[in-house]
């Protein structure tokens, strides 16, 4: 067994030249999964895949089919090719057998847009192209093969059947849907975000799938202004409260709430907060956090009304690596219908918050928060700002705000009734000596998770999903998790074209190539205190070390380098390790051998002094992505903090990098994931049975084995001959059966 993974720095060094033209490459070659069904560890769960059914993970997907010109079709090929435009399911809400949902198409494209049109941010398109092809070696999705885009859409998928309906599309409605939540009042469903670039609220009824517009924030005009003002025009926030259906908007003049108990009646929308009300917290433009998350979303609780709210500037910054935490604040409405504005985590000195923004003054990573009633309590999952992260390794080429992220992933509170807060998911400090209720440290113990993205209450439990962005790093990743050495010849062949495009679009576009970087650049580059940072993670000192930074010109040279890495390898790496490493040592020499100057090529035009400077935080963000599992995490937890794990690889695909939505349909719960390389997913959840066995007749035990209390127990009359010493008898007629092992020997033969 290899004692550590770490890749040499020069390595890193040398290949972190592909992110946004200086990051890396490679891709994982994860083992291959066939059929379309998950089982937890513990075989208390079963995942079933129903979007492309008849499909296994890691394929095309995206519930519809592509079918050219920017446009889908609900009519699903039986070879079902797939849209992997469709990103996300960014909304759904369940109904009989069926569930609606509406997507986000192609996601990390759109933001890079938006970076570029709203933020300014300065890329060639053909660049960036080629360089996510190079970065993922063609698995995230960066165009239709016709160039093509047919945006969100909004579908019917019967949970049963597979079948899908197409209710609204670009090319079929006009419409560019982007609905980030929905919610049921009066017998009809709220769809609410950005149509055609307007917030908007669609109704729909589900008895006849009929659609319509029944409000907009501003006019095509006002947006316009809007558009030039940097001002997010997404929204999200939504819930029903006093009977009246309450949504989250934003003007001109910021983000409101309006009430209503006629959706359909435009005039019938009062502004009930506006961001006066709000403690003027909402931060609505695309340069604050969560690229103006502004109001995130809405709970009802102990009959008042709790709204989370993204806060952070650029103005109100506590520094260049973070940005203000989220605030949340209640609203009661007296007798005589008014209603009063409280702020209950925000600015204590002003307002008199019980809480600091973020809850815990030392938790400094989360700009959102997600909220969700469960039992007497309102939880409140973390969401740490992801955006200005992978924006700041893109165009700034340093993971400063990535690794602060990581190494603070996210935790999970619960508030009671007299909003006293208690830790359910995080590790201790001075705020929570103690820990967690849980027992599970923040990010349930993985750094790599990034978002509590959604929670949902079902069969009396607390469902809750994550996005993983370690399937975003793996670009970073592979060069310490171990996957860069279980690529297959074709991959390498794959990898090593998009590498070669890459190089050849950047001629065409006539870069200018960068100044060579001689050795002693590199060795001043990393300093001591980095080093130690990323030994802190699991590295070997001596290991990082002995890699010799006056020796990056030896990385020029992969040939060389192959070879040099071999004796880098700690002495206690297997055999078996070393044999696979040879392997695909001589697999590139036959495959590739022109290898080192396309290397050397790409290495003299890229990389750069600026590069350099921030190179320890890319070792640093390798560091963490080490022990990383690639793939959203799936847990549910019960009244008394039990926690059960249903997965933490994505249903088996890394790149199901979220759990973005749940719906609870008469056929059960189904979840939508987020997948910006292959489209997204649904799938079913069921829990299974316990495994019941009547053991043997003549003595009369009855053993059941219960998946969640992980014991044996079992009525009996007589002990089986043998048994004895395994069984703990308490006088009550119950023998827990210590030894899971014996047991299943004992059933098998028996």
């Amino acid at each position: 067994m290899m004692k550590k993974r770490i890749i040499p720095i020069p390595i890193i060094l040398c290949f972190s030249l592909l992110m946004t033209s200086a990051v890396s490459m490679f891709s994982a070659n994860a083992a291959e999964i066939n059929g379309a069904t998950f089982t937890s560890e513990d075989g208390s769960y079963k995942a079933t895949k129903l979007s492309h059914a008849d499909k296994g993970v890691k394929t095309a997907d995206g519930i519809v089919d592509y079918a050219g010109n920017g446009t889908v079709t609900d009519q699903i090929g039986e070879n079902g090719v797939g849209d992997r435009a469709q990103s996300y399911s960014w909304s759904a809400i369940g109904y009989g057998d069926y569930m609606y949902i509406g997507t986000c198409a192609n996601a990390m494209t759109s933001t890079l847009s938006l970076m570029k049109s709203a933020l300014g941010d300065k890329f060639d398109e053909d660049v960036m192209k080629a360089t996510l092809n190079a970065m993922f070696n063609g698995h995230f999705f960066v165009e239709e093969e016709d160039g093509g885009d047919p945006k969100g859409i909004l579908i019917k998928l019967n949970v049963k059947t597979g079948e899908v309906k197409l209710l609204l599309s670009k090319a079929t409605t006009g419409t560019n849907v982007l609905f980030r939540n929905a919610i049921e009042y009066k017998g009809m469903f709220y769809f609410c975000g950005a149509v055609n670039g307007i917030p908007s609220i669609y109704q729909l009824n589900p008895e006849t799938d009929e659609t319509a517009c029944v409000y907009q924030s501003v006019t095509q005009e006002e947006y316009m202004q809007g558009f030039l003002k940097k001002i997010s025009v997404s929204v999200r926030g939504m819930c029903v409260f006093n009977d009246k259906l309450i949504v989250s908007l934003v003007g001109l003049d910021g983000a409101y709430i309006c009430a209503t108990d006629n959706p359909s009646d435009k005039d019938s929308y009062e502004v009930v907060a506006d961001m006066d009300d709000l403690f003027n917290y909402p931060a609505f433009h695309y340069t604050d956090s969560i690229y103006g998350g502004s109001i995130w979303e809405m709970a009802v609780f102990n009959n008042s009304l709790y709204v989370s709210i993204c806060t952070g500037t650029p103005d109100n910054k506590p520094d260049d690596n973070s940005m203000q935490s989220f605030a949340i604040v209640r609203a009661d409405v007296d007798e005589n219908g008014n209603w009063n504005w409280t702020s209950v985590v925000g600015d204590t000195e002003q307002y008199g918050s019980k809480y600091t923004f973020g809850i815990d003054p030392e938790r400094t990573r989360a700009g959102a928060a997600t909220l969700m009633v469960y039992g007497d309590y309102l939880y409140i999952g973390e969401y740490n700002d992801e955006e200005i992260a992978i924006e700041d390794i893109m165009f700034k080429k340093n993971c400063n705000f990535i690794n602060a992220n990581l190494k603070q992933s996210v935790n999970l509170y619960r508030m009671d009734k007299d909003e006293n807060i208690e830790l359910v998911v995080g590790d201790a400090d001075e705020m929570f000596p103690e820990g967690s209720l849980s027992g599970y440290g923040s990010g349930f113990d993985r750094n790599e998770n990034q978002y509590i993205w959604r929670m949902q209450v079902y069969d009396d439990k607390l469902y809750v999903g994550t996005f993983d962005t370690s399937s975003l790093l793996e670009p970073i990743g592979q060069f310490t998790n171990g996957d860069l050495l279980e690529m297959s010849a074709e991959e390498w062949e794959s990898q090593i074209a998009y590498l070669q495009e890459l190089i050849n679009v950047m001629e065409s576009k006539k870069e200018t190539p960068s100044e060579v970087i001689t050795a002693s650049d590199i060795d001043s580059s990393l300093t001591s205190e980095q080093k130690k940072s990323a030994v802190k993670l699991g590295n070997d000192e001596d290991a990082i070390e002995s890699i010799g930074m006056q020796e990056i010109n030896k990385a020029i040279d992969i040939n060389a380098k192959l070879d040099e890495l071999k004796s880098m390898i700690d002495d206690n790496v297997s055999q078996e390790f070393l044999d696979e490493y040879t392997e695909i040592y001589n697999q590139l020499q036959t495959l590739y051998p022109e290898l080192p100057s396309v290397v050397k090529d790409a290495y003299n035009n890229i990389i750069t002094k600026e590069m350099l400077e921030s190179i320890g935080s890319f070792v640093l963000c390798g560091a963490y992505m080490s022990s990383a599992e690639r793939g959203f995490d799936l847990y549910i937890i019960d009244e008394d903090n039990n926690v059960e794990t249903v997965t933490t690889n994505g249903f088996g695909d890394p790149y199901n990098h979220g759990c973005r939505v749940f719906a609870v349909t008469d056929s059960g719960l189904t979840i939508g994931t987020a997948n910006p390389f292959y489209g997204t997913q649904v799938w079913s959840i069921e829990s299974v049975p316990y495994n019941k066995f009547d053991v043997n007749r003549d003595s009369a035990v009855n053993v059941t084995y219960c998946t969640f209390i992980q014991k044996y127990s079992a009525e009996i009359i007589t002990v089986p001959e043998g048994f004895e010493e395994y069984a703990d008898l308490n006088g009550d007629g119950v023998v827990n059966i210590l030894d899971s092992t014996l047991i299943q020997e004992y059933l098998v033969n028996n």
